[in-house]
């Protein structure tokens, strides 16, 4: 069973309630989420401390989860199909994360708005559910 589209679809609603964090943690002052932490609180449905005062460890949780792994790649493949200037350089986490934040990945592109992060979850958990069904078939 592929848990990926839930988690997706967790995040999305977290990213709704809680807000998306563009800044340099991985959560905000305010209790915003950065679109990583929101991917693997939703795979995990914990949030660790560490996701607060510690990147380095806060980064071992994402590695070591592989749903929120499995989820972080869903979203990586969509923006390397949408963004000809993405390359795959092993480090899937930071690339979706920069998305969410900076979005510079075309020329004078702006960040996404949280409505965009929110859009491109949904309808990757929605692509992934299609492909699910097709193979059942």
């Amino acid at each position: 069973m592929n848990h990926t589209p839930k988690v997706l679809r967790d995040a999305a609603d977290l990213i709704n309630h809680q807000g998306l964090h563009t800044g340099d943690e991985f959560v905000g002052p305010d209790g915003s989420l950065d679109l990583v932490t929101a991917l693997y609180q939703a795979a995990t449905l914990i949030l660790p401390e560490a996701f607060r005062t510690d990147a380095d460890t806060a980064i071992t949780y994402v590695k070591g989860s592989q749903r929120a792994m499995a989820a972080i790649r869903a979203v990586y493949d969509t923006l390397a199909a949408a963004y000809p200037e993405v390359h795959d350089d092993g480090d899937v986490i930071d690339t979706v994360s920069h998305w969410a934040a900076v979005g510079d990945f075309g020329p004078g592109q702006q960040p996404p708005t949280t409505s965009e992060v929110i859009g491109r979850l949904l309808r990757t958990a929605d692509a992934l559910e299609q492909q699910d069904t097709a193979l059942a078939a």
